[in-house]
Parts: C-alpha cells; sequence; structure tokens
C-alpha cells in the first residue's frame, strides 16, 4: 500500500510540474537599437516579428503572453536570452509588446502561458 501511495504521489508531482504552464511576471520591449543584431539562435532581431527573450523558457518555446490589466494577449517565440541578472521577465519585440500594451507603459505585468515547449530548468527563478 505505501509503494502504491508513493508511486500515486511521485506520478502527480511530475504530471502537475510539467503541465504548470501558466507563470505571473512581467513584460517589456526590446530597444530598437537591437534591431539587426543577432540572437542566442542566431536569427537577426527585428521589431516586427513576434519575438521574446527569457532566461526562464528554452529557446524555441511558443509563448502566450497576456496583459493582467488589459486582458490582450499575443503568441511570440523565444528566441533570445537577456542578461543573467534580470528575474521574472520576459522581453517582447516591440511590435509584440504593442498588441498587448501602449510602448509607453515600459513594463506591464502578465500572464505567460507556455503553448509549446518547457521551462529551462538551469535558468528558471
Amino acid at each position: 500500500m505505501k509503494k502504491w501511495l508513493v508511486l500515486f504521489f511521485a506520478f502527480i508531482f511530475s504530471y502537475a510540474k510539467g503541465f504548470a504552464q501558466s507563470t505571473s511576471q512581467k513584460a517589456s520591449y526590446y530597444h530598437s537599437k537591437f534591431n539587426g543584431r543577432k540572437t542566442a539562435t542566431g536569427d537577426i532581431y527585428r521589431d516586427y516579428l513576434l519575438t521574446a527573450a527569457s532566461n526562464i523558457y528554452k529557446l524555441g518555446t511558443r509563448l502566450l503572453v497576456t496583459n493582467k490589466k488589459t486582458g490582450k494577449s499575443v503568441q511570440v517565440v523565444v528566441n533570445d536570452r537577456m542578461a543573467p541578472h534580470v528575474k521574472g521577465r520576459v522581453d517582447l519585440s516591440k511590435s509584440a509588446f504593442q498588441k498587448i500594451a501602449h510602448a509607453n507603459n515600459g513594463l506591464v505585468p502578465v500572464e505567460v502561458k507556455i503553448l509549446e515547449g518547457k521551462k529551462d530548468d538551469n535558468n528558471s527563478l
């Protein structure tokens, strides 16, 4: 009986950890000075593409980022890393940010949901 309970709870914990896909964070956007520079994936950053930089999610992860104040959402792909000291934030391309907030906002509270891919356990909060 004990062995069954241990296996059951181990399964539940691993299932919940793998599928807990939504977290609260802050979002900002890349400055235009980065336009034309290479990202961590080797792609060239463009303001008009729907991309993001993060230390929390693996490169290539597709995210749904929702502004908690307005309810507006945008889908982005993580193609870059942020400075190591920046925690709990996702940087969106300028066009992605403008789909959920006015550029003058600078930093907005967001809910981030993983659509495809996963968190990067080596760099997570």
